[in-house]
């Protein structure tokens, strides 16, 4: 999926009136996490982010399969600015659920090859 096509989807379901660096900040947050927790340690390159100079042909993190988390995370984020708590536990929800199906599905087809430090409470194990 596409920078583009992600925010077409998004503005399709919910009528909003987010620029479009936002909606590219909040894209480039979820993808930050995407990497962070899931490619880099099965040793993916570094996130840079996107900016509002980045192609919007840039091809995202999630896989095709998985495309519906980027609305869904920006759905999560309009809420909260809004003030829309029920919405909010609501659309977190359903992100949790996505981010948590995306992981599954990565760690079935690619195993961990860094050392990663787990943390323990307070610890580092």
């Amino acid at each position: 999926m596409t920078l583009a096509k992600a925010v077409e989807n998004f503005d399709s379901e919910r009528a909003n009136g987010v620029s479009i660096e936002r909606k590219i900040a909040w894209i480039s947050q979820l993808d930050y996490k995407i990497s962070a927790e899931l490619s880099e340690p099965r040793g993916a390159e570094k996130f840079g982010g996107y900016t509002e100079m980045t192609s919007l042909e840039t091809e995202l993190k999630a896989p095709d399969e998985y495309g519906e988390i980027y609305s869904l995370y920006m759905n999560m984020k309009l809420d909260y600015m809004n003030g829309e708590i029920a919405r909010f536990n609501n659309s977190t929800l359903l992100f949790n659920r996505m981010f948590k199906e995306l992981s599954d599905f990565i760690n079935r087809k690619q195993a961990v090859i860094k050392n990663t430090a787990i943390k323990a409470g307070d610890l580092l194990v």
